[in-house]
């Protein structure tokens, strides 16, 4: 996690930086629909592909806000367990203060690998791999996914640019197919009807282009965040510190003190 430089975190970073980046999003916006760019595209683009692009981009715009906050929150609560580990010369764990009601990553991640630690015969794969292993890569997968979903969106709007690229292009060319000869006194008329599909050629890859970079921008945020879980998530991973933190998943501190004490007797 960022830090200042007095050395306070700065929680929900990337999150704020995502409303920063969407403000200027919709202030741009509003300010194109103020000068009459937006009702030029809608005319000029014949497909309408331009519109679901928009609302395409807006949607993962927002899919992209709940899972940065989410991670946010993941990462807070990795920081605040990673605090709560004993020094090397201790073994009794600090207070963990973050609430434990709600249904965090780190959380379900510290549940299964104790589980795993506290069998009295070590699980192994066929490969000789210990199975804390996968289960770390079924959490790393999970913290990851939304980042793959986000990027297949951006191949989406990408493709969707292309595609009404050669929309526009079968419209210019029907233009010479349906439409007269072309001649001194009509090929201004000619003209006129090849700009409707070179319009839609154009305004389609323009927007699908302009959302699949903004859109790419907002996957690195998210993506930052989620590799600082996967740092936490590693960091936590071993052994000694599963046994340690396990008693603080259930239950707040008091709880854990009281269950850290029947242990020790």
């Amino acid at each position: 996690m960022i830090k200042t430089k007095e050395g306070d975190e700065i929680p929900y970073l990337y999150f704020l930086l995502w409303l920063v980046l969407f403000n200027l999003i919709i202030f741009s916006g509003f300010v194109m629909h103020d000068l009459g760019y937006t009702e030029k595209v809608l005319e000029a683009d014949q497909s309408y592909i331009t519109l679901l692009i928009t609302a395409l981009f807006l949607s993962a715009s927002i899919y992209c806000a709940i899972h940065l906050f989410k991670s946010s929150s993941n990462l807070i609560r990795a920081e605040e367990f990673i605090k709560a580990l004993p020094p090397l010369n201790e073994s009794r764990p600090n207070k963990l203060s973050t609430d434990t009601h709600n249904n965090y990553l780190i959380d379900n991640f510290i549940k299964e690998l104790a589980t795993h630690y506290n069998r009295e015969e070590k699980v192994k794969a066929s490969n000789g791999i210990n199975q804390a292993n996968y289960i770390l890569e079924i959490y790393v997968d999970e913290a990851r996914s939304s980042g793959e979903i986000l990027q297949f969106i951006i191949d989406v709007l990408i493709r969707l640019g292309l595609i009404g690229t050669i929309i526009g292009f079968i419209l210019m060319l029907q233009s010479f197919v349906s439409g007269p000869n072309p001649s001194a006194e009509n090929i201004q008329e000619l003209l006129i009807t090849m700009s409707s599909g070179m319009g839609t050629a154009l305004y389609t890859t323009f927007a699908g282009l302009i959302a699949s970079t903004l859109l790419g921008i907002q996957q690195i945020l998210l993506n930052k965040n989620v590799e600082q879980i996967i740092a936490s998530l590693i960091r936590l991973s071993d052994r000694s510190s599963i046994n340690t933190l396990s008693n603080l998943v259930d239950g707040t501190s008091n709880e854990s003190e009281k269950a850290f004490e029947r242990k020790k007797v």
